[in-house]
């Protein structure tokens, strides 16, 4: 999986053909969609996955009501299993990517997760070394919590893509 992608409840197929007829417009044909354990989560495995989400933002920008069921696209970096310590050691592991004078925050998305939100905040914090910015940060490291495994990301505000947002600025 090297992307995530939501749905309101009950339109995970729709939101997966919608993200397919996309994709093929943009020539990729390695693609494969599944829908999570979780109502409106889609994991993806797809081609050149922060180029996607590149050509997405300004296909968005340019056709903004062709996207009717996709809400959010979210890269996805590494895939660890739901454990404290795992959690960490993947953040440390996408900090080292953070450069020095950058700054970077945290956002999570938990379902079903054993942590408090609190509590993996502050344990991925501990493992970065960077300055915290929580208004305009030079990176995001995002955690989707999801059971049993947790999928961690470390990307441009930008990449993390909340169509609705991308709409309205549109």
């Amino acid at each position: 999986m090297n992307l995530i992608l939501t749905s309101q409840k009950g339109n995970e197929a729709k939101a997966s053909a919608e993200f397919k007829e996309i994709a093929l417009q943009h020539g990729l044909r390695k693609l494969h969609v599944e829908k999570s354990d979780f109502d409106g989560v889609l994991e993806v495995d797809i081609e050149d996955s922060r180029g996607f989400v590149a050509f997405l933002r300004e296909y968005v920008r340019s056709e903004p009501f062709r996207i009717h069921f996709v809400q959010r696209v979210i890269p996805v970096d590494l895939v660890v299993d739901t454990n404290i310590d795992q959690i960490k050691e993947g953040a440390k592991q996408l900090g080292l990517h953070i450069g020095e004078g950058e700054s970077f925050k945290i956002e999570i998305d938990e379902r079903d997760s054993p942590y408090p939100r609190r509590e993996l905040i502050d344990a991925i914090a501990d493992v970065v070394d960077r300055k915290v910015n929580l208004e305009s940060p030079d990176l995001v490291i995002q955690v989707e919590v999801l059971g049993e495994y947790t999928a961690l990301c470390l990307a441009r505000p930008d990449e993390i893509i909340s169509i609705t947002k991308l709409k309205r600025t549109s």
